[in-house]
């Protein structure tokens, strides 16, 4: 190869890595700029893939020590080691292009940047004259301010004066106007805010700059009045709002609605505090309920604990500003609402006031009302003392309390009297029913008729319920009239409604108090608090000593309603002697601790309007003299004098009882319950933690119902019970039954199953002892079932009229019925009978029953006195199963009530009320009692494990019931059948147009069982005592053939006619023509139209019957009577009998070895 052509491959190798090299170099540029096109085309915004570009290939260019030259001459260079000019232009032309896309972007922005840059210059210049002005000024003004003038000290000094002068005349001025701020405060019951300007001015007109001013002497004397008519006021006021004597009060307690079962101070009262998480409203606290109660403690705690107004000597200046009394009040320092507390002083006093809408009544929140007494007493100086006052007044204040609650439920009571709509009804069994009617309420809360003696419906359950359109009663609603309206309707209305008022009412009281309590120690524990008293802060307000008077007014009004006067002492509740004790005794030796009369029974109305005239005059001058101190009209007043001296102790000389509303009786216990713990329960919330005392109140209760309720209700329970099961229609059924069942069921079960649910409603609305009555509830049961089993075995046995001293004879079914073998066969196809699917199995139990049934027999025959004498003695004994299953039913009912149901209260144990719980922290309160909350009966395990066996008992008496119908029915089956075809004649002369006798009178048997099992039978049980019936006649019809002493073809006619008749009424009872065709029986019958060598042969080909079957229908093939076959065999009609004998024996030994040899 010449070296021209090597150099030429030379040169083209080098152009073929050039072009490699160029293309890898725009490969790159794309991997970098992934959206530019290769177009050539350069648009706006590509310069950054244009400089990309520059620092790949022309990087030199950046370079800060860049020589244009050296790149000059590179370019310029043709060689290999040249730069490529071309591509130096190309990307010239590419940053030009981006540039001017740039430009012609953003070129308005460039320009507008232009004149902004000019006078920001501008602005900046301006603000540096600015500065430099003001440094110039602050100079002169440090310059001038350092100079000294004497003629300003002479201005301030006599400014001092001038100032000094007008506090003290400005001072006069105000003390001049407190009377009438001091009026209108108190017209206003703005009591603290007057408290405070009394105690300033008092203080302000004690200073000494003021006892030199003479003119003020007498407004001194004034304002000192003030102060002691002002704590009168207090005093009355706090006694007002406590005891509920003040209108603003009837929101806290609440009268009694009829069917009520809560308190009312809990569910409609009291208010929510809305978004608040009660954990403890108060460190002492244990109330735990979003109440109106809770949410004051919680105001309270939160609240920092400072005195409302500023009493200290660097306020005096300010005290009788009015703008400052205004801000305090404004400012919330009692939880009051700034419409109460924003009205100045200032506009009082001097006419300035802004002009603000009229406040709210300060009274309209109680609790912060009491609050503002309490405060106000402690600006005073006398809340040790006034608490002294209340808690001495409060024995009385509580019996004036329960007296006009008397008076308020006897004049309820008297207007629903008189304008009541009546009604009466009259039953064996009850007591007075009449039913007093006093409003809406008492409609529902009455109990209502069911049609059956001595029953009723509870309230709550649907009337509809008593009508046939709609579904069954149910049994928990059922009552028994006699154990719970053992007082009239009217009287437990009026004790409801006397001891639900009274108990909101104390209720109310008591949350009084325990406000009272709370915020006595929480102004005596505050650092500056001083007390005119001298009494420690956390004694200022002993609780518990205060609390024991109204816990012994209740304890006395229990014991008056449930003490009669033949058990309590009569003494206590009449303290007054009488005309004939002083007449029969003499002057000198009656009672002395008997006053002869009290004030407080003379007729209040007389009183007032003999006192009309002088207590207005009084009322007038007191209001004239004393503006403020008179509250309340005068009748009010004559009649709490009255009241109050005719309660006081000291007087009377006996503790006080208060007339009762309606005779005492030990049941009303049981009314008591609810209200009685439902208001403990309140209470043990409303005190502090730590105070027991309110659980003593529940052990006058608890001993009651040990000592007293509990043995009279064992005695009353005892002869409801011995009422309802030995009258003479107990156990017959009652057509208003159907309201309950769809068959009839005894009066006693209904009778019984209604007093264990007053039981178990008695039950559930008490705490104490609560095991006796479930014990009282068990023995009924076990007597009841006593009572029933007796009547079953009434019912089954047989009397011998000739020797009426002879023990009775049970029947065969309730014989066999107590077998074992027999029973568990008949107990296997009684839980299989409602399952079509398993006919199989119960053809095959039937026939094990027959064959059971037949071993008990044996050789013997079924007469008549083996079988139930009536049919209206199955017709009972078929209501006593329907009642006894029922029964036990809804007993399971009871006892398998879910737990929810249950009271947290209920003891499993006989345990005192004191035991503390973790669900009963202070009182064994039982739950509110809902209108259709289910009945329950809780028992302990022992009791439990009672319950299950008496359960069982009822069920195995239900069974043996059944069990004895069922077998009855089959023997009477057995006993009709043997009569037809033993006593029958079948070998006549002519055809016989009428099945046997006998067979007549089965049918007739089968049907009043029919009956009687229709109309007192469930479906499946009426099934069950018929099922496997048509097997066991077909069965009888075959082997009793052996009963037959003739038969002829007039005799198989008739056999068939008696098939026939069997059979179509068998297919009326059952309703099932699959087993009722007697084939079988036909079949066998049939055989008697073939020679006996015929049947032989055909018993070779197959064997269907037996060989005591073929025998006897052998036996009248041939002449022989079946029933004497060896001694009749010589006059057999066939000679070859004995031959035909010989092979059937035959037969039969070639059967048995066959059966021997599979």
């Amino acid at each position: 190869m010449s070296n021209d052509s090597m150099m030429d491959a030379e040169y083209e190798r080098e152009k073929a890595q050039e072009r490699e090299a160029e293309r890898a170099r725009q490969q790159r540029l794309r991997d970098r700029v992934p959206g530019r096109k290769p177009t050539g085309k350069t648009k706006a915004g590509d310069i950054d893939a244009v400089l990309n570009e520059i620092r790949g290939e022309w990087e030199v260019c950046m370079d800060p020590d860049f020589k244009p030259v050296e790149l000059a001459l590179q370019l310029l260079d043709q060689s290999s080691l040249g730069k490529d000019i071309d591509s130096f232009r190309r990307t010239k032309d590419l940053l030009s292009n981006a540039l001017k896309g740039s430009v012609d972007k953003y070129y308005q922005a460039f320009a507008g940047a232009l004149p902004h840059h000019a006078a920001l210059l501008s602005h900046l210049g301006t603000t540096q004259d600015q500065v430099r002005d003001a440094r110039t000024a602050l100079q002169e003004a440090k310059d001038t301010l350092g100079s000294k003038r004497a003629d300003l000290v002479q201005l301030w000094s006599r400014s001092q004066t001038v100032d000094e002068m007008m506090r003290i005349l400005d001072q006069i001025e105000r003390l001049r106007a407190v009377p009438d701020a001091l009026e209108s405060l108190i017209s206003e019951k703005r009591l603290l805010q007057a408290a405070v300007l009394l105690v300033r001015s008092l203080k302000l007109i004690n200073k000494q700059d003021m006892l030199d001013v003479g003119a003020v002497s007498d407004l001194r004397s004034y304002l000192v009045a003030q102060e002691a008519a002002l704590r009168e006021i207090l005093v009355d006021e706090l006694n007002s709002h406590l005891y509920l004597k003040s209108f603003w009060c009837e929101s806290r307690w609440a009268v009694y609605t009829p069917g009520q079962q809560s308190c009312e101070l809990c569910a409609r009262l009291h208010t929510v505090y809305p978004g608040s998480d009660m954990k403890d409203p108060s460190p002492s606290s244990p109330i735990s309920r979003s109440t109106s109660i809770s949410k004051f403690l919680m105001d309270l705690t939160v609240r920092p604990n400072d005195p409302p107004y500023a009493l200290d000597e660097q306020n005096y200046r300010d005290s009788t500003s009015g703008a400052a009394l205004a801000a305090s009040a404004s400012s919330g320092a009692l939880g009051m609402s700034a419409a109460q507390s924003s009205i100045s002083l200032a506009g009082m006093l001097t006419g300035t006031g802004m002009q603000v809408p009229p406040p709210q009544n300060p009274e309209a929140d109680s609790f912060s009302y009491i609050e503002t007494l309490l405060e106000a007493l402690a600006v005073l100086g006398r809340l040790g003392s006034a608490l002294d006052v209340v808690a001495q007044k409060l024995p009385q204040e509580i019996y004036s309390v329960v007296e006009s609650t008397l008076d308020e439920v006897e004049e309820r009571a008297e207007f629903g009297r008189r304008n009541s709509v009546i009604t009466s009804g009259s039953g064996a069994g009850r007591l007075d029913s009449s039913l007093l009617l006093t409003g809406p309420g008492a409609v529902s809360s009455m109990a209502m008729g069911t049609g059956i003696t001595g029953v009723s419906v509870a309230p709550g359950s649907a009337v509809g319920a008593l009508t046939n359109r709609a579904p069954p009663l149910k049994a928990t609603a059922l009552r028994l009239a006699a154990l719970e309206a053992s007082t009239k309707y009217t009287d437990q209305e009026t004790l409801r409604d006397f001891f639900w008022t009274l108990y909101s009412k104390l209720d109310a009281v008591t949350q009084g108090l325990r406000v009272v309590y709370e915020v006595s120690n929480r102004i005596g524990s505050r650092r500056n608090f001083k007390d005119s008293s001298g009494a420690k802060p956390g004694s200022l307000f002993p609780l518990a000593e205060v609390w024991m008077p109204i816990q012994a007014e209740v304890r006395t009004l229990i014991g008056d309603y449930v003490t009669d006067e033949e058990q309590g002492t009569v003494s206590g509740r009449n303290p007054i002697s009488s005309i004939n004790e002083v007449l029969r005794e003499g002057k000198f030796t009656r009672d002395k601790s008997k006053p002869v009369f009290r004030f407080a029974d003379t007729d209040a109305k007389y009183s007032i309007k003999a006192l009309k005239s002088h207590e207005d005059e009084l009322t007038r001058v007191l209001r004239d003299t004393v503006p403020g101190l008179v509250q309340g009209s005068a009748d009010n007043a004559v009649q709490a004098t009255l009241s109050a001296v005719g309660t006081d102790d000291r007087l009377s000389g006996t503790s006080q009882h208060h007339r009762v509303l309606i005779r005492p009786d030990a049941f009303h216990v049981s009314m008591l319950f609810q209200p009685t713990l439902a208001w403990l329960d309140r209470i043990a919330e409303v005190l502090p933690s730590g105070m027991e005392a309110a659980r003593s109140t529940s052990m006058v209760l608890e001993d009651f119902v040990l000592d007293v309720y509990l043995p009279q209700l064992e005695d009353k329970v005892s002869e409801l019970f011995h009422q309802a099961v030995t009258s003479p229609d107990a156990f017959e059924p009652d057509p208003a039954t159907n309201k309950l069942s769809p068959q009839p069921l005894v009066k006693a079960s209904v009778q019984v199953m209604a007093l264990i649910n007053s039981l178990c409603a008695m039950l559930r609305t008490t705490p104490f002892h609560r095991e006796n009555y479930s014990r009282l509830i068990l023995t009924v049961i076990g007597q009841f079932y006593q009572r029933c089993s007796d009547r079953f075995y009434d019912l089954v046995a047989v009397r011998n009229n000739m020797q009426p001293d002879a023990a009775p004879r049970i029947v065969l079914g309730a014989q066999w019925a107590q077998k074992a073998d027999l029973g568990a066969c008949l107990s296997e196809l009684l839980r299989i009978i409602g399952e079509d699917s398993e006919s199989a199995k119960k053809l095959r139990l039937c026939r094990q029953e027959a064959h059971l049934e037949q071993a008990l027999l044996g050789e013997q025959t079924i007469s008549k006195q083996d079988l139930i004498s009536s049919a209206r003695n199955m017709s009972s004994l078929a209501s006593l199963y329907r009642s006894v299953t029922w029964f036990f039913n809804e007993l399971d009912a009871l006892k398998s009530a879910p737990e929810s149901a249950l009271s947290p209260t209920t003891p499993l144990r006989l345990e005192p009320v004191s035991a503390v719980t973790p669900y009963t922290p202070y009182l064994p309160a039982i739950a509110p009692v809902q209108a259709n909350e289910p009945l329950s009966l809780p028992l302990s395990s022992a009791m439990a494990m009672r319950f299950q066996a008496l359960h069982m008992t009822y069920a195995q008496l239900a069974e043996l019931i059944l069990y004895a119908l069922r077998i009855d029915i089959r023997c009477r089956a057995t006993h009709y059948i043997d009569l037809a075809l033993r006593h029958g004649i079948y070998k006549v002369d002519r055809e016989v147009g009428e099945p046997d006798p006998n067979v007549i009178d089965l049918n007739v048997e089968l049907s009043k069982c029919d009956d009687w099992a229709s109309s007192t039978l469930p479906e499946r049980e009426r099934r069950y005592v018929f099922e496997g019936l048509p097997h066991l006649m077909e069965r009888l019809l075959i082997s009793n053939a052996r009963l037959i002493r003739s038969l002829n073809a007039f005799g198989i006619k008739k056999m068939n006619r008696n098939m026939l008749a069997l059979q179509q009424n068998i297919k009326t009872i059952t309703q099932n023509s699959d087993d009722v065709e007697f084939e079988r029986a036909k079949r066998y019958y049939s055989l008697f139209s073939m020679s006996p060598q015929d049947m032989l042969d055909s018993i070779r080909k197959k064997q269907e019957f037996s060989f005591d079957e073929y025998k006897a229908m052998l036996d009248l093939q041939c002449g022989v009577d079946p029933t004497n076959s060896e001694q009749s065999a010589a006059q057999a009609t066939d000679r070859n009998y004995s031959l035909y004998v010989i092979d059937l024996h035959g037969l039969e030994l070639q059967d048995a070895v066959d059966e021997v040899s599979s």
